[in-house]
């Protein structure tokens, strides 16, 4: 079975949002990969996924016994966990959240089940570009969109050096592209 998600990135403006496949036998952590793939993400930080976001008491991600258990958390191994334990009919939703510093959460709708198979996830559709790691979260990621917004900005040149842009080449907070996010997507699995 191939289980069919939208993927939006929240408090984006232009809207950032993926659609992807993936197999029905995936774990949260290949999901995880799949979204790290299909946005753009480097996959340095931590995850995790819950009904309402990080401060959720049951959660998927990297469990960490000593820190859930003063917290009173229970954080289930995303790793051993099947998508299957929360998805279960289309229109459910959860929320993916990645690099808890930055805050970047994701709301994930299941939007249907179909019954053929497929060996690994794709990305079928997509738009916006995704931010860059450790931008700073919604509001970093605001300013660096309005900087470059801007004809001529003081803050410009220092944006395109820390993305390592060539001079004159600029940041497209809509740019998108299909295959770039497959090609991601296929190679994170191989490190699964």
């Amino acid at each position: 079975m191939i289980y069919h998600f939208y993927i939006e990135l929240q408090e984006t403006e232009p809207l950032v949002w993926r659609r992807v496949a993936v197999p029905r036998d995936y774990t949260f952590y290949q999901l995880h990969l799949a979204i790290q793939g299909a946005f753009g993400w480097e996959n340095y930080h931590l995850f995790s996924f819950s009904k309402k976001g990080q401060l959720d008491k049951l959660s998927y991600g990297i469990p960490d016994p000593l820190l859930d258990r003063e917290l009173m958390f229970i954080v289930k191994d995303a790793a051993k966990s099947m998508i299957t334990e929360v998805f279960t009919k289309p229109r459910q939703s959860y929320i993916y959240v990645y690099d808890f510093g930055d805050g970047w959460h994701h709301k994930l709708v299941l939007e249907r089940i179909e019954t053929a198979t497929i060996e690994r996830a794709y990305c079928a559709a997509g738009a916006g570009a995704c931010p860059p790691e450790d931008v700073g979260g919604i509001h970093g990621y605001r300013e660096m969109v309005e900087v470059f917004k801007t004809a001529v900005h003081v803050e410009q040149a220092s944006y395109i050096q820390w993305l390592g842009l060539a001079p004159g080449e600029k940041w497209d907070p809509e740019y998108f592209n299909e295959r770039e996010a497959k090609k991601r997507m296929a190679l994170l699995e191989t490190a699964v």
